[in-house]
């Protein structure tokens, strides 16, 4: 009979465990996106391109000159709108866009694909009307940027790279954009682990990217950067890096075609994304390229020089018309 008791007693506690270790699943991952979608609710309207639904804030006078603005990883849309946004909405029609599956917009299967990004991007701009527009990345949106670049040279005005990530670099990912990755292990550590982790995490990772520059005061909020921490963006974003180099090895070959206006806006100081191996290697092949090294700034060079890289932009504008 004793040996029964405990028998029962053990059965009890594994099924307690499992029900806790379930209704934990449920609930930490929920918890986090109830929280960052509170704290950073969509700012602008949604627009279906190729039947994925996106999220776009338009801002600026509707018939100036359009501009476009792709934000990087591990951030959305509000990244670009505090730094360039805001300041470029003065005198440009300016288009953000959250790319797919990650802020507000939904992630198709091949989402993670730099040409597919750049179609939604164009399927977005359709939508709204907007003709030949300059285009603007950042870090992995400078990827994608090129990417538009090469298969909508002919509509589109000029494009403005800042820190692109353009050509082959050493090394790989991160330990947590591998773990996201991993068959189960990459489930539980989305449910799991990054709702915990996060939070004590970010503040590292912003100082990171910015330096030497200083972040804004309250970034992470005025970011949004809680959105990245849901399971589905954390997951996107993750496949994102993951698949990036084999993209880049593929698409460094065509630069040499692009014949519309570039500018390729670097920080002497980054050290995220190489300005030796990305932005000066691009600036020699591209015909026409112009390069700006801006000395003592990192990689969150649109933060850090926001008057600087307005003023580039307007540069090319008027050049154009």
């Amino acid at each position: 009979m004793t040996i029964l008791l405990q028998t029962i007693r053990r059965r009890r506690m594994t099924l307690t465990f499992l029900l806790l270790l379930v209704a934990a699943a449920a609930i930490l991952p929920g918890c986090a996106s109830f929280y960052a979608e509170r704290k950073a609710p969509p700012l602008g309207r949604f627009v279906e391109a190729d039947g994925v639904r996106l999220h776009v804030v338009e801002a600026g006078p509707q018939d100036a000159p359009a501009v476009v603005l792709i934000h990087g990883a591990s951030v959305n849309l509000r990244d670009m709108k505090i730094s360039l946004g805001d300041a470029l909405a003065e005198r440009y029609r300016v288009v953000l866009i959250d790319r797919p599956g990650r802020g507000y917009s939904q992630r198709p299967r091949d989402g993670w694909r730099l040409d597919r990004q750049a179609a939604l991007v164009k399927g977005a701009l359709d939508a709204l009307g907007v003709e030949r527009p300059i285009v603007v990345g950042q870090s992995f949106g400078g990827a994608v940027a090129l990417a538009y670049a090469l298969q909508y040279q002919d509509e589109t005005a000029g494009l403005v790279l800042l820190a692109p990530v353009s050509h082959e670099w050493p090394g790989g990912v991160a330990w947590y954009n591998k773990a996201s990755g991993w068959p189960v292990a990459g489930v539980l550590f989305r449910r799991f682990v990054l709702p915990l982790y996060a939070p004590l995490a970010v503040n590292g990772g912003v100082a990171e990217s910015f330096a030497p520059d200083e972040p804004p005061p309250n970034y992470a909020d005025e970011a949004g950067l809680a959105l990245l921490f849901r399971p589905g963006d954390f997951r996107a974003n993750a496949e994102d890096l993951r698949r990036l180099k084999p993209q880049i090895v593929a698409m460094q070959s065509r630069y040499g075609a692009l014949r519309l206006p570039v500018t390729i806006v670097t920080g002497a100081a980054d050290a995220t994304v190489s300005p030796r191996r990305h932005s000066k290697a691009l600036a020699a092949e591209v015909p026409h390229a112009r390069l700006a090294v801006l000395p003592d700034t990192g990689h969150a060079l649109h933060h850090a020089e926001t008057a600087r890289i307005v003023a580039l932009i307007d540069e090319m504008a008027a050049d154009l018309r």
